[in-house]
């Protein structure tokens, strides 16, 4: 098996080998990826464009029609998460009531609700979330910081509640398409979308898993050079380009465990 359907496996399991670990991550979203990545969205409508001003200042663009709105900068997370955008007209919201949203969106008043967990583009990070401590956006002068942090529960303890809506007919995870597509070159590229971006955490990583992943990884490599340039890798993550995005890493052994305290950037 690949080494990239492994931790993927462990993703969509929602991470069971990894209790205790816990994460935290400043991630700038650009606006210039905003228009990139804003297309390639299933469920969303040919024609939305996304503008972000300052102080937290957002216009939706549909055609002749646009929204000036303001973006709460915390993330609803429990039962489920949810990105609030308060409208700058009522007469905007009783306009969009009328209008055929996508199932993700809902309307409050003034309030636009966007479900989170109900973006088919987001289908892959359904496991993460009941794992998910805290998550803001705020403007910056490039666009967004998202800042989150993630605590995978130990044994014993209790996972907070989290909603999980059904996936409707037509809805397509993250790995499908065009999105697909983008991601891939993205990692091919060296994560050009994510300069900036800083991650930084504490993962206890059972030996088991630990063996598993690092045979997995040799394999990988292996067969990247029996290929050599007639056949592509097995479709692992390019190691080589993920130790150059390390700023530091401390490793502790105990019994059946090891930890692992690391640091990484992507400075493009």
């Amino acid at each position: 098996m690949p080494l990239n359907d492994v931790l993927l496996g462990e993703l969509r399991s929602g991470l069971p080998r990894l209790q205790g670990a816990r994460v935290s991550a400043v991630l700038p979203v650009y606006r210039t990826v905003i228009e990139e990545v804003l297309p390639l969205l299933p469920g969303l409508p040919d024609g939305v464009s996304l503008t972000l001003g300052t102080d937290q200042q957002v216009q939706v663009r549909y055609g002749s029609f646009y929204a000036n709105a303001t973006l709460h900068p915390d993330v609803s997370l429990r039962p489920t998460p949810v990105v609030t955008l308060e409208l700058a007209s009522q007469l905007v919201a009783w306009g969009l009531q009328r209008a055929p949203l996508p199932s993700f969106v809902r309307l409050s008043g003034r309030l636009v609700h966007i479900w989170l967990a109900e973006i088919p583009a987001l289908g892959d990070a359904a496991p993460l979330w009941p794992h998910v401590a805290s998550l803001t956006c705020r403007s910056t002068a490039g666009g967004l910081q998202i800042d989150a942090r993630l605590h995978v529960a130990g044994a014993g303890q209790p996972l907070p509640a989290f909603t999980r809506s059904p996936r409707t007919h037509g809805d397509r995870p993250m790995t499908e398409g065009r999105l697909q597509a983008w991601l891939r070159h993205q990692v091919e590229t060296g994560l050009p979308a994510l300069t900036g971006a800083r991650i930084a955490g504490t993962v206890p990583l059972p030996v088991t898993l630990l063996n598993e992943l690092l045979a997995e990884a040799v394999a990988d490599a292996a067969e990247g050079r029996s290929a050599g340039t007639s056949a592509a890798p097995r479709g692992g993550p390019d190691l080589a380009m993920l130790a150059r995005m390390v700023r530091h890493v401390r490793v502790d052994a105990a019994p059946g465990v090891v930890t692992i305290d690391f640091a990484v950037g992507a400075d493009g």
